[in-house]
């Protein structure tokens, strides 16, 4: 099953919107056994759609295209007109349709504009694709290539085969609901053999240092399963292994796992604030935390994750010295001779908030985020996080970036880190 994906929109073209649908696209088709073999993102051009949906049929041989954008009420909305070109169909207006859309208007006080009539009509020879969420309605066409052999190949699977084509809204909420009650419905149903995608998911690490160290799993398995890297924006890799049998994958993920265990902190979607939820809650252990430089960004990460009233008791932001001291209870004397920004302070803040607010385990955050405060001793970028567990202090320190929203992000996801491994390497102890 070949499937490309087209979204059109001058505004993704110049950065002003960042497709994200086609990258959802592509995580639920995987989702479901099927995978994305082209991508292509257009302009609202007659021309261009014209010849983009024609590749896609004619060179690519696709079985399926799903195309996005476009579809609304406005003069830059061209999809519909010209996929009614492109078939070779006409459209006729809807009076149902047309009653329903006003009804919707009116129950949201909003008088119907004239530009809405355009959602109004439907194709003659495609299939309207109901929207649940949104007034502009999706289309589903196919195409045969009985004209069109372009291999011996091609024509020994089975002679002449249908190429569908669906367009859908560019409103993501709208797109995902068209995707999920109609497309994937119709793509899953004819769907033979399901492609088995599982990632390993790594912090802490560069993807150079981790290819390197499977490179010789990578290619004796390159013609059993496709290995890529992921990186995410900060700090984060994901090894995804795809392959039509399951045992394959399986084997290699344990692989590869022996080889990168200590940096492994999760599999697929699991996501590491998640993961020291559960590790935390197996632990039986209570949660406090004192943070300076991220001013509670690690407080707020530590509760995205529902039930965390189980495990986080609190935080405080001591950003100024003065709730160090009065707040948490770092010695003056520690802040004057070491000042807010060293270790001695961070290992006071981890320890005192444990003990303040009745946590097994204290976590604390002081840096200089940047990008002025500096200094030859303390650049920009220096951070130190400190971990009070079972009587025990772990201060680690890092030297980040001059980019201050680049050091507070970096600096949570550093410490949640360490805060896993503390805990794992705790087990059973």
């Amino acid at each position: 099953m070949k499937i490309g994906i087209i979204t059109i929109g001058n505004e993704l073209l110049s950065g002003f919107t960042i497709d994200r649908n086609s990258a959802w696209i592509g995580q639920k088709l995987l989702e479901s056994g099927m995978k994305v073999h082209i991508r292509q993102t257009i302009q609202d051009d007659y021309d261009d759609i014209c010849d983009t949906l024609e590749s896609m049929w004619k060179d690519w041989e696709c079985d399926y295209v799903i195309v996005t954008g476009g579809l609304g009420p406005t003069v830059d909305d061209i999809t519909v007109s010209t996929f009614l070109d492109y078939f070779d169909d006409e459209h006729e207006f809807d009076r149902e349709y047309w009653s329903i859309l006003k009804d919707r208007f009116k129950k949201l006080n909003f008088k119907m504009p004239n530009l809405n009539k355009n959602q109004a009509y439907k194709s003659k020879n495609g299939k309207m694709i109901t929207n649940l969420v949104g007034t502009a309605r999706g289309l589903h066409y196919t195409k045969d290539h009985s004209s069109l052999f372009k291999t011996v190949k091609t024509a020994l699977k089975g002679g002449p085969k249908k190429t569908h084509f669906f367009a859908l809204p560019g409103v993501p909420q709208e797109m995902k609901s068209m995707m999920t009650n109609y497309v994937l419905p119709v793509l899953e149903k004819a769907l033979e053999s399901k492609v088995v995608c599982k990632s390993i998911r790594t912090t802490g690490v560069p993807e150079s240092i981790l290819q390197e160290k499977i490179s010789d799993i990578i290619d004796a398995n390159k013609d059993k399963c496709d290995i890529a890297f992921l990186p995410h924006r900060m700090l984060g890799v994901d090894i995804r292994l795809t392959a039509e049998d399951i045992e394959i994958v399986d084997s290699l993920l344990k692989s590869i796992v022996k080889r990168v265990d200590k940096y492994v902190y999760g599999f697929d979607s699991d996501k590491l604030e998640e993961v020291v939820a559960g590790l935390l809650i197996d632990n039986n252990t209570r949660i406090a935390t004192a943070e300076s430089c991220t001013a509670g960004l690690l407080s707020a990460r530590l509760t995205e994750t529902a039930g965390s009233s189980k495990y986080f008791n609190g935080g405080v932001v001591c950003y100024s010295n003065e709730l160090k001291h009065d707040l948490v209870g770092v010695k003056q004397k520690t802040l004057d001779q070491y000042g807010a920004v060293s270790e001695e302070t961070a290992h006071e803040l981890a320890v005192n908030i444990a003990k303040k607010l009745d946590s097994e385990m204290g976590v604390s955050i002081t840096g200089i985020a940047g990008p002025g405060g500096g200094s030859e001793e303390k650049p920009v970028g220096l951070v130190f996080v400190g971990i009070f567990y079972k009587n025990n202090v772990y201060i680690k320190k890092y030297n980040l970036t001059p980019n201050r929203s680049i050091n507070r992000e970096l600096t949570v996801i550093l410490c949640l880190n360490e805060i896993r491994k503390i805990l794992e390497n705790s087990k059973g102890i």
